[in-house]
């Protein structure tokens, strides 16, 4: 493997990696301390991705063709509405349990960014004092908090950036066109890599003009690269953009409001995002401060300053976008890439600023390397790591905020009671969610109207939107979130807007009558019952049972349209 290569056995490279494995296991140590009462994180996670990896397995669909329907969330979609399942994630999902497929992914995760700095780090030719210290860095690398989905596009990118640097100089072997391969078959295309294949494009293209030199190697290894993805994502090229009897839902997109509006430079390097990369706003504080140290002593790093100077105009030019309401810029170019998110772009500032922190750093020769590192990876791992931060915070009571785990969230044992109740019909009953995400219900074996997904018919939306479009007046905001986006396609209510977090232990008054066309409801779209996390005060409805579990988040309110 070549990212293995070169790994000399001495005692002092046996205490490193044994350190190293250390840090892994603790990294680790919460599935095996906690098991599936381990916290897990929610958002685009646990409401999304996990239900939709149960249910393509369940139903033995993950390896299918790209209109191949698949049974629950908005009651049947095509196969290409969810990731592709020529991707190492699911193939970990089609091969061991669930819960345990996840695990293995974080492990991987883990695995991958450890010895992909490594490799990154061992070509930047800087003095490393021993090994220790190399593998001191590559833990920061490999303890950052990357999502568990995308992540692995990000927690990767050093190997491929030090793939295409070698390219560049001529000094590339066979082995680079095995990290690309295993990066193609593990990183998700469109919603993290296509952003990273761009920026090296224009980077390849850069050298170009820069050196009067076709640098036709690496540009061949990005076109590999660019068709690999292609191939693990035909499905979704298929289904997306070769089907004209398909409309999509993204059509609609705008991202000039919400999320996606006025955000400034600092919003992009301070912390991180949780759908990329989430770490301490120390790192950037421990940058600049190396920076001005460096420039003080006239020790200056080049590589570091050029590093740093990326990361701070990407900053800047996603900040304009953002501010001037052209996040879907492209979008206006090529109507039919009008979804995508130029926003993340973002996904590179993370490497960009661990690298010119050593860029920076080595110039200095490590100064407090031993102290800094420690801190560092103890923020990481305790601070930032969602299963350490919420596992230590319900003994030390820190954070007033409280999650569930991935055993009450999915709370399995309750739904096995509620369809005890509801007999063998359930299996084609249609059911609808009020505050509760339809991913826990779908994860469950049951059909619901409402879903997240990233690509669905427009039609599907439209049929929700006129249930709900007298509710949606009450609230604009939530309006443009349900018209402009559109991806949580759920029975919104302006009491509670797009509020899916209604755990049982929050204290809140009653759902009061939603206005929403039941008629329609009923009698077009054929729902049978409501779902609601908190009891609904309407004479639309029929209160049939509450159900309730002492392992479960949720207090689900059972409810039967008159």
């Amino acid at each position: 493997m070549a990212l293995l290569k070169g790994l000399k056995i001495t005692s002092q490279t046996l205490g490193a990696y044994l350190l190293a494995f250390l840090v892994f296991v603790l990294l680790l140590l919460p599935y095996f301390i906690f098991g599936k009462d381990v916290f897990l994180p929610v958002s685009d996670n646990m409401d999304s991705n996990l239900a939709w990896y149960k249910m393509l397995k369940d139903q033995g669909k993950i390896f299918t063709s790209w209109n191949t329907p698949v049974q629950g969330m908005m009651v049947e979609l095509p196969r290409f509405s969810f990731p592709s399942g020529y991707n190492l994630e699911m193939l970990l999902y089609a091969l061991f349990p669930f819960f345990k497929a996840y695990i293995l992914n974080k492990a991987l995760i883990i695995i991958i960014a450890f010895f992909s700095f490594r490799y990154w780090l061992r070509g930047q030719e800087l003095v490393l004092r021993n090994t220790y210290l190399e593998v001191f860095l590559c833990l920061l690398w490999a303890s950052l908090a990357f999502y568990p989905h995308r992540g692995i596009s990000i927690a990767a990118l050093p190997a491929v950036i030090q793939v295409f640097t070698l390219l560049l100089n001529g000094k590339a072997s066979k082995n680079s066109i095995l990290i690309l391969l295993g990066y193609a078959i593990y990183s998700m295309f469109a919603l993290a890599a296509l952003y990273f294949m761009l920026g090296i494009l224009i980077w390849l293209i850069f050298a170009c003009i820069i050196e009067r030199k076709i640098h036709l190697p690496a540009l061949l290894a990005w076109c590999f690269l660019w068709g690999l993805f292609l191939l693990q994502d035909f499905q979704l090229i298929r289904g997306y953009f070769l089907n004209p009897d398909f409309v999509s839902h993204r059509g609609d997109f705008t991202y000039d409001f919400g999320i996606w509006i006025q955000h400034y430079p600092w919003d992009f390097f301070s912390s991180g995002d949780q759908n990329g990369v989430h770490y301490t706003p120390v790192y950037m504080v421990f940058l600049i401060g190396l920076c001005l140290y460096s420039g003080y002593k006239k020790l200056m790093s080049k590589k570091g300053l050029l590093f740093l100077v990326l990361l701070l105009g990407i900053s800047m030019l996603l900040s304009i976008l953002s501010i001037t309401g052209n996040v879907n810029l492209i979008g206006r170019i090529v109507p039919q890439l009008g979804s995508l998110n130029l926003l993340r772009f973002e996904y590179w500032i993370p490497f960009l600023m661990v690298a010119s922190i050593i860029n920076f750093w080595s110039k200095l020769k490590f100064r407090w390397s031993e102290y800094v590192i420690t801190v560092l990876l103890m923020i990481n791992i305790f601070a930032y790591q969602y299963e350490w931060r919420y596992g230590i915070n319900t003994h030390l009571q820190v954070l007033e905020q409280k999650v569930p785990t991935y055993k009450s969230y999915f709370a399995e044992a309750q739904f096995d009671q509620l369809t005890g109740f509801l007999g063998d019909g359930s299996e084609q009953a249609l059911f609808i969610n009020f505050n509760l995400p339809p991913a826990v219900a779908t994860f469950n074996g049951l059909k619901t109207f409402d879903g997240y997904v990233q690509v669905y018919g427009k039609a599907h939306k439209q049929k929700v939107f006129q249930v709900i479009e007298a509710e949606l007046e009450k609230d604009q905001s939530l309006k443009a979130h349900f018209l402009n986006w559109g991806n949580k396609c759920y029975f919104q209510n302006a009491q509670y807007p797009d509020d899916y977090f209604m755990y049982k232990w929050r204290e809140e008054e009653p759902l009061s009558e939603p206005d929403f066309d039941y008629q329609y409801l009923k009698k077009e779209l054929q729902v049978d019952y409501i779902l609601s996390a908190l009891p609904v005060v309407s004479d639309q409805m029929n209160l049939l049972k509450v159900f309730e579990n002492e392992h479960s988040a949720w207090r689900i309110h059972l409810y039967e349209l008159k």
